[in-house]
């Protein structure tokens, strides 16, 4: 018997490198965001709404910051004199000082780390059809320019200010050029994610693998 009319998840990846893959052993997290997911293109870069996005994704990594038994407690070691050390949090504050913003990004050069992403989206259609429609990569857009630093004050959406507890703000990248690996999983939303059901709601589990691309005593955490 052929059930022609059976669903199934679909799921695709949009980047890879060969080279840089993911294994048990890198340091994972998982953020989440339920709500409106528009896609962004060159007419329409919906900064207001990634901006609303990037506040989300800032509340948890703030938390991870917070959680990880090590990473907040990370120092630097002053080359001139060897038994000074520095916070680390101060420092990634003035280093990425953008657009009146004081950035914390987690996976950047400094710590030559790089990450894979595996996103799934779940959506109030049947699964796959967000990539048969092709508007996967705008909405794809949409969740990796939140997940990065604004490269401009324009990419702030209006937002010029930091809101309250957001100094510093965390972001997971400094540019999404680190990411060597995306995948994306699309399955059905069974539950509306406010009081009634919208044509663009979305939830999002985004699991992120991280993995130094160089390993130094830096990013040793990392590993």
């Amino acid at each position: 018997m052929i059930y022609a009319d059976i669903v199934v998840p679909a799921s695709i990846v949009v980047r890879s490198d060969p080279y840089i893959t993911p294994s048990e052993d890198d340091l994972q997290l998982r953020l989440t965001y339920e709500g409106l997911l528009l896609g962004a293109s060159r007419t329409n870069t919906r900064a207001a709404h990634k901006h609303d996005i990037r506040r989300c994704f800032h509340k948890q990594l703030k938390r991870f910051w917070d959680v990880h038994p090590f990473l907040g407690k990370m120092s630097l070691q002053d080359a001139n004199q060897p038994s000074k050390h520095y916070a680390i949090l101060p420092f990634l504050e003035k280093r990425y000082e953008r657009h009146g913003y004081h950035f914390i990004p987690l996976v950047t050069d400094f710590f030559t780390l790089s990450c894979t992403i595996n996103i799934l989206l779940l959506r109030p259609d049947a699964p796959g059809s967000i990539v048969q429609s092709g508007d996967l990569d705008n909405r794809l857009k949409t969740i990796f320019d939140a997940l990065r630093i604004p490269a401009n004050l324009e990419e702030l959406g209006g937002n010029e200010t930091p809101a309250e507890g957001e100094r510093p703000f965390f972001c997971l990248l400094e540019d999404d050029r680190l990411v060597t690996q995306v995948a994306v999983e699309t399955d059905t939303l069974l539950e509306p994610t406010g009081a009634s059901w919208q044509d663009n709601d979305a939830r999002l589990i985004v699991k992120v693998e991280l993995k130094p691309y160089v390993l130094t005593t830096t990013n040793a955490v990392f590993s």
